[in-house]
């Protein structure tokens, strides 16, 4: 009798993560698109909440808004506090609506990272940093959402196809 090697969830998530740091560090952050930069700690912090549900949602995005914050050499804790709830609430909706598709996956995204660079903007804009608060809106807000949503499906079907992500209802989501 075989039996397969486990890995436990928490090693595997942690390994995405220290993945993410790599990747995010050497090669997301040079390429710019519209201006930005793809924020891969919020699109796997949306991906965890929607394979995982909103507890490991939200403990992954806890990890991965740290990461963030020490990478960016930024104050600690409001993106910690942006990804833990971001977690929270993507994997409620997971859980109370299911993932019916690929396509809410990008949409899902998009939505979440729309919203947590409008809060981390105006959290910048309330401590008085230079500058129109939508000039940063089309600047930034915007394109990071749109450039976040289009990264989110192909590192979803191919975390999914590696096991990092279990499928949602089985099969997992597909573009139709």
């Amino acid at each position: 009798m075989t039996s397969a090697l486990r890995i436990p969830d928490g090693v595997r998530l942690g390994g995405m993560l220290l993945v993410a740091v790599a990747v995010q560090a050497v090669v997301t952050s040079r390429v710019l698109v519209l201006g930005v930069s793809a924020d891969l700690f919020l699109v796997l912090a949306v991906l965890v909440a929607l394979g995982r549900g909103s507890t490991k949602g939200a403990l992954f995005g806890f990890g991965a808004g740290l990461l963030a914050d020490i990478i960016y050499l930024e104050p600690v804790g409001l993106r910690t506090f942006i990804y833990l709830m971001l977690g929270y609430g993507v994997g409620r909706y997971s859980e109370i609506l299911g993932v019916a598709s690929a396509w809410t996956v990008v949409l899902l995204t998009a939505v979440s990272a729309f919203s947590a660079e409008l809060v981390y903007g105006l959290f910048q804009v309330l401590a008085g940093q230079p500058g129109s608060f939508w000039a940063m809106l089309q600047q930034q807000v915007l394109p990071a959402a749109l450039l976040d949503a289009l990264v989110a499906a192909p590192l979803y079907l191919g975390l999914v196809r590696l096991g990092m992500l279990d499928p949602p209802g089985g099969a997992g989501p597909s573009f139709k």
